[in-house]
């Protein structure tokens, strides 16, 4: 078996890498092997799992995770190992030469071994492992490796660390020594610039003298060796002749931070600049073009950049000459001229041209055969030009960078949520790095609402385009005509993504009329105002939007909005009925942001009519925000949708266990097929089976409602001890759903199949179970997977093994805590009581019985209750059961829940034991 902690934690065996599933068992492992061959004391291991302080239960948590690794790493996991209880403590039985950590630490050493164990780094050690002793052994593998690169002098290898630790002196040292002996004394000179910047504003120390001395040697030239004859050659004979004179200093903006993430867009743009041709970088504002640019031709020996930000379209030609150093008569040919000169440079760039599009064609055209870059919102359309859209960060560096030029430490959900709603743009994060240094991050997440007018303090020597984060939208939006303006304003009422039809619904009018809207969209798409959100869907940046929507009156396209919006959920509803529900359901969850908008601008009739769309999404789905929208619909009954509405209500009502007021909404109505289905639901969960029949053969209408009334009678009859008629209903269930190809008439009526073959064929029952489970997840079906669960795991504590129906309900109570059905998740507890006293976990299952409320149950289930008590009580005595009932009773359900599960894992652990 190989052990490996220096990167990923990761296991190999025999048969390849070993999955060790749990946070906790993987620290356990990694701890252990940290000590291959010698035994880890349990007090030890318990404090690397609780180092808050550990529960009562810690020793019995970690016998049980030590079982399950010896489980997993045994001959059945393929990884060929043993772990064994000596009196000193736990001992994982491996050579030290199958941990990379310790055979790092047997050769780093070593000269001859120094190679071998700078090979064994993969990354950063025992990453996923944040507390003690974890990140003390991690700071020595640092500090080793650390050492080890600088003996061994790997440049590329010293480069990455330097670059995440710019404080490093001795690496920053032997790395800077190497650039200048390889003649790159210009970068040796910056990298140096930026260990004294870093050192002076994080530690608040000036360079040491060794440092100093270093600066002074590079920059008298002392350490860099002779030009080769082929470097002294350049410039090119084309070059001098257009007047270009030797020794032109590099107009190549720099920038002394550190360039944070990028790594895969850098190596793409070097390689497409490789060859002669032109390359236009797009992307939206402050997405860091510029900076891109800038680092990937930094290296150039002979590079021109023309700034374009603040050129006129007529003057942009003479300042391209100027940039090139072109000297250009009266009677010559100045596109001539450029072309000849660009041919003399590695690579010629052309910054911020999105406002001279057709300047900057023309002069790309000139310079056929040489290295251009344009960067620009929008591409040139030039012959042959190759693009390489930038987009925003990807989240984990978006935080690192912000974390890095704010120099505060922050809540990792906080940090998220502000780089998120900043869209990742490098820019706009710091700009509010700056204010997060000043404010807290705390306070800047809390204010981010005002993010134009607080995103102010910009760098003072930056381009004026780039001190403000307005500034940065107000150019975008500048170079727009009045058409795209129009169009972008309005669509700033979406507040998710939309697709191209819904843009149309919502922004057309006389001034804009629908068939432009589409070619309009295209515009800012290619402007990297509008960004590409899914197929065919479409999305604005969050600050384009807060920009926008300051911009003009947006009543009557807010109106048309949620005029659109009801248009497509209710759609969407007739999708849910069908064979297409998994994709509705989709289409559905990213529509939500922009359905609550609706429903929050929407008049009485538009509430209505959306809270009847969601009825049959929020009931599967288990949506609770959904359906409550259906109380819009109270003092409204005479509307044609109320009846809908109203059940969507009242099916809020019944999850959350009011079960008064879900009948008494429901009863307030013209009866639908929706209304029958909840009054159902009600009676069926107070055991008035007789009522629940009733309500449940009165739903008419589409074949999905004649599937839920055929299972929620099966569900009577089968709880009614009436087996044989409710597997009658089952399979006449199963027949209908297979016809309508509805994922949740589907999982629905396999769920009432196997609940009525429970205790007549538990196998097939199982099987019907699991299947419900699979089919439920297409479609998001929170509420039937969950119901399917419960009752698989019901059938097994009754007739099979009950570690395994354990195991299975630790999933059961995730399920049920996320589909937030408070009624079935009190039902499915109450079968735990039973499962637990089954194992002899007789004071959880009292505590767990005391705390939930009183309801009815049916016969069967209510004998099988009362067996469990009686042994509960028998075994434990009436003073203890009296004092458990009373603890019990003043639990909340979030405790009842916790208490559930620190008592499975303990019966799972005393019976894998």
């Amino acid at each position: 078996m190989l052990v490996r902690v220096l990167g990923a934690f990761e296991v190999w065996g025999a048969g390849g890498a070993v999955r060790v599933a749990g946070g906790s068992q993987r620290a356990v492992l990694a701890l252990l092997a940290l000590h291959a061959g010698r035994a880890v004391g349990v007090s030890a291991l318990v404090d690397a799992l609780w180092p808050d302080g550990a529960p009562r239960s810690a020793r019995n948590s970690l016998q049980s995770h030590v079982a399950r690794l010896r489980g997993t790493l045994g001959a059945g996991g393929g990884a060929g190992a043993d772990i064994v209880l000596e009196p000193a403590g736990y001992r994982l039985v491996v050579p030290r030469d199958d941990v990379d950590a310790l055979l790092f630490e047997d050769l780093v050493g070593r000269p001859e071994g120094l190679a071998d164990a700078l090979a064994l780094w993969r990354g950063e050690p025992l990453g996923e492992f944040p507390g003690e002793p974890f990140q003390g052994i991690a700071v020595r593998l640092r500090s080793l490796y650390r050492d080890g690169l600088v003996r061994h002098g790997d440049v590329g290898r010293l480069a990455e660390v330097v670059a995440g630790d710019p404080c490093w002196e001795s690496g920053v040292v032997a790395l800077a020594t190497a650039f200048a002996r390889n003649g790159q004394r210009g970068e040796a000179l910056e990298l140096l610039r930026r260990h004294s910047e870093a050192l002076v504003g994080e530690q608040g120390l000036d360079p040491s003298q060794a440092v100093r001395e270093l600066q002074a040697a590079v920059a008298r030239g002392e350490l860099a060796p002779r030009l080769s004859p082929q470097r002294a050659q350049r410039p090119g004979p084309d070059a001098e002749a257009a007047g270009v004179p030797r020794g032109r200093p590099l107009p190549v903006p720099l920038r002394f931070s550190s360039f944070v993430g990028r790594e895969r867009e850098l190596s793409q743009l070097a390689g497409m600049i490789a060859e002669p041709g032109t390359v236009t970088v797009t992307g939206p504002g402050g997405v860091g073009k510029t900076r891109l640019v800038s680092e990937a031709v930094r290296q150039a020996e002979r590079a021109a950049w023309v700034d374009g930000a603040d050129v006129l379209e007529a003057d942009f030609v003479p300042a391209v000459a100027v940039a090139l150093g072109v000297r250009i008569g009266p009677l010559d040919d100045a596109f001539a001229a450029i072309g000849r000169a660009a041919k003399g440079y590695d690579v010629v760039v052309l910054d911020n041209c999105e406002h001279l599009l057709t300047a900057a064609l023309n002069v790309v055209e000139a310079m056929r055969g040489a290295r251009v870059v344009v960067t620009s919102q929008e591409r040139l359309r030039a012959d042959g030009e190759r693009l390489l859209a930038l987009a925003p960060l990807d989240e984990k560096t978006a935080a690192r960078l912000f974390l890095e030029r704010a120099g505060v430490h922050g809540e990792e959900d906080d940090v998220g949520d502000i780089v998120r709603r900043l869209d990742l743009l490098p820019l706009a994060i710091e700009l509010a790095a700056t204010q997060a240094a000043a404010l807290g991050v705390g306070e800047l997440r809390e204010r981010l609402d005002d993010r134009l007018d607080l995103l102010v303090r910009g760098r003072r020597d930056g381009d004026a385009r780039h001190r403000t984060l307005r500034a940065v939208v107000d150019w975008s939006f500048g170079l727009l005509d009045d058409a795209a303006q129009t169009v972008l304003r309005r669509l700033a009422v979406f507040a998710g993504g939309f697709t191209i039809a819904q843009a149309e619904a919502v922004v057309a009018d006389p001034s804009v009329p629908r068939q432009r809207v589409a070619a309009v969209l295209a515009v800012l798409v290619e402007r990297s105002l509008v960004v590409r959100h899914g197929a065919g869907r479409f999305r604005l940046l969050e600050t384009v939007r807060a920009y926008a929507a300051e911009h003009g009156d947006l009543a009557e396209t807010e109106a048309r909005h949620a005029a659109a919006m009801v248009a497509a959920a209710e759609e969407l509803d007739a999708a849910v009925h069908g064979p297409e529900q998994a994709v509705a359901v989709r289409e559905i969850d990213a529509l939500l942001p922009d359905l609550r908008l609706a429903f929050a601008r929407g008049d009485t009739d538009a509430r209505i009519r959306l809270a009847a769309a969601m009825y049959r999404y929020g009931y599967h789905c288990q949506h609770y925000e959904v359906l409550f929208w259906g109380r819009a619909a109270i003092g409204a009954e005479g509307h044609p949708r109320a009846s809908q509405a109203l059940a969507a209500a009242a099916t809020h009502a019944w999850g959350r266990g009011d079960l008064a007021e879900a009948r008494a909404l429901a009863e307030s109505v013209v009866p639908s097929a929706a209304v029958h289905e909840v009054l159902g639901d009600v009676a069926l969960v107070t055991c008035d089976g007789a009522g629940a029949a009733e309500h449940y053969r009165a739903m008419d209408g589409s074949p999905v409602a004649k599937v839920s009334a055929l299972v929620g009678e099966a569900l009577v009859l089968a709880w009614s001890g009436r087996t044989a008629e409710a597997i009658a209903r089952g399979r006449h269930a199963c027949d209908i759903s297979d016809l309508t190809g509805n994922p949740s008439a589907r999982a629905e009526a396999r769920y009432g199949l196997g609940e009525a073959l429970g205790d007549s064929d538990p196998h097939r029952a199982l099987d019907l179970l699991a299947e419900a489970v699979e089919i439920a997840k297409e479609a998001d079906d929170r509420l039937f997977g969950a119901a399917a669960g419960t009752a698989a795991v019901a059938i097994r504590s009754r007739h099979g093994d009950p570690a395994t129906a354990l195991a299975s309900f630790r999933e059961v109570l995730a399920l049920w805590r996320r589909a937030g059905n408070d009624t079935l998740q009190t039902a499915a507890l109450r079968n735990l009581v039973v499962l637990l006293v089954r194992v002899g976990a007789d004071e959880t299952a009292v505590l767990v019985d005391a705390a939930l409320p009183t309801a009815c149950v049916y016969p069967a289930e209510a004998a099988r209750l009362d067996r469990a008590r009686q042994a509960a009580a028998e075994r434990l005595g009436p003073d203890r059961v009296a004092a458990l009932r009373e603890a019990g009773a003043a639990l909340s359900p979030a405790r009842v829940t916790d208490e559930a599960s620190r008592a499975i894992d303990a019966a799972l652990a005393r019976l894998s034991g």
